[in-house]
């Protein structure tokens, strides 16, 4: 009998190459060839299930928010909301090869964005929801008494991602990625914290 192939796996095994592939070696090291013998494949086999690299850096970006997703439900969800939130950032940092893939694609699609409106779009859209979603979890915790409630949720929602995004970036060139998390956690607590707990 001839093998069945799982196409939605092996579309996911085929990204899942290209996110190795540039965790080691960065995004310029991204071709169809290499893609193929990280996963194992032919060009072939790769251009079969992408039509284009485009194609494929946008169906790894989708996984990386998955990847993201995934981590997020196996963390420890009770206690102080503000608290939760720093493991929350913390799980989207680059601190092991995983994540720091995940960091640089999402990097590469924002670059281009800035010069491809479709990009630019699907970019846009990514970053509205998260700051949607954030923007409803800063709302709770604010209920709850975790977090300021001086300033809109929708405004710290968009601070936090900026931080989020600066740390992460800061953390790809460092020599000791975690040696930065003191300095996220201190930032996020001092722009968070409820005014009572402020000196």
């Amino acid at each position: 009998m001839p093998k069945i192939v799982d196409r939605a796996e092996r579309r996911r095994e085929i990204a899942g190459a290209l996110l190795r592939i540039v965790a080691r070696e960065g995004v310029e090291a991204v071709s169809v060839r290499s893609v193929a013998g990280e996963a194992g494949v032919s060009a072939g086999a790769v251009q079969k299930y992408f039509s284009t690299k485009e194609d494929l850096f946008r169906f790894a970006l989708d996984m990386t928010s998955e990847f993201l997703e995934q981590r997020w439900k196996t963390l420890d969800q009770s206690g102080n909301l503000l608290d939760l939130l720093l493991r929350l950032l913390t799980e989207a940092m680059p601190l092991d090869e995983q994540r720091r893939a995940e960091v640089i694609v999402i990097n590469a699609f924002t670059a281009r964005a800035a010069v491809r409106p479709s990009w630019a779009e699907f970019i846009r859209t990514g970053y509205d929801e998260l700051a949607e979603i954030t923007t409803e979890y800063i709302s709770k915790a604010q209920s709850a008494g975790h977090v300021r409630d001086d300033l809109a949720a929708s405004d710290l929602a968009d601070a936090v991602l900026a931080l989020s995004d600066g740390f992460a970036n800061r953390m790809l060139t460092s020599a000791d990625p975690a040696a930065l998390l003191p300095s996220l956690e201190t930032s996020v607590r001092t722009l968070l914290s409820p005014t009572r707990h402020r000196n």
